[in-house]
Formats: C-alpha cells, structure tokens, sequence
C-alpha cells in the first residue's frame, strides 16, 4: 500500500512540476482536428531519401483525457499508410502514446523548454519479414500554427536514419 500511494504521489507532482512557456506544446491543443505535415525521411547508410506528406486528424475526448491522432502518409513514390496514435493525458505536460505497431506504451513528457519528447520501438513490415526500430522523437512548437518533428531512427543501439518533418494548421 506504501508502494502504491508513493507512486500516486510521484506521479500526480511530477505533473504539477511541468514547465509552462510561451511555446509550450499542447498535444491536445494542436492537433486537435486536422493538420497537415511535409517531411522526409533519410538514410545516409542505407542511401533513401523518401518526401512524404502527412494529413492528420485529431480528436481529444475530455472524458478519457485521451487524443486520437489518425495519420495518412503519402511518399512521393506513391506508397500510402496509415497510422492511428492514442495519447491518453496522465498529468501536466505527460501522456502515454500507444499505436498498433508499437512494442510497448510510450512516455510522452513536455520538457523544462515546452518541447515534447518521447522514444518508443515500432515494428516495420518489411518484404524481408519485420524489423525492430527505435525512433526518439522530439516535437517543438515554433509557432501558434507550426510544429517541427525531428526524430532519430535506430536499429542496435545505431542511428540509421533521421526524420524532418514540420506540421501546420
């Protein structure tokens, strides 16, 4: 019970501890309804350069303290996907982020400087069978209407890959 209630505690005064700037990014604020972003995807090693264009669609539910954010990918090369995330709020500036294709539930947390951060490992179809990767992402709010991405992709510990991607409303 002691374990439990020390927990609580931890948790409920982190979240009163999250830092508030100007440029604090609220995940239910922003992507709330729809977004479009504009990226690329690249792979010194590997040598792939993929541009892509992402339409989001947000739903936050105030009852669940959750935001639903459905992504449609479209690489210049044709290709199409589909990714839909579940970011349930647990305190100021914390969420949980869960995807189907994730291995197990992400910590979202908002830093002392307002971005968002979060590291989490997706598993990738491949015509190779899948593939285990690492992305650390980190999102920053540079204006009331746009959202920069960048994330570090990994296999074993090494950085494979890099996404740059920047949001609008």
């Amino acid at each position: 019970m002691f374990l439990l209630r020390t927990v609580l505690f931890l948790l409920l005064t982190a979240g009163l501890a999250a830092p508030v700037s100007a440029n604090t990014l609220v995940l239910e604020e922003f992507f709330k309804g729809r977004t479009v972003g504009k990226g690329v995807f690249e792979s010194k090693i590997a040598g792939v350069n993929r541009p892509f264009t992402v339409y989001l669609n947000g739903h936050w539910n105030p009852k669940t303290f959750t935001l639903r954010l459905r992504e449609d990918f479209v690489y210049d090369d044709g290709e199409r996907d589909t990714k839909t995330w579940f970011f349930q709020k647990v305190g100021e500036g914390r969420y949980i982020g869960q995807r189907s294709d994730v291995i197990a539930p992400a910590n979202v947390r908002t830093t002392s400087d307002g971005a968002i951060r979060f590291s989490y490992i997706a598993q990738l179809e491949t015509e190779n069978g899948p593939l285990l990767l690492r992305f650390d992402d980190t999102l920053e709010q540079v204006n009331r209407r746009t959202v920069r991405n960048t994330a570090r992709v990994m296999k074993a510990g090494f950085t494979i890959g890099t996404v740059e991607l920047t949001f609008t409303k």
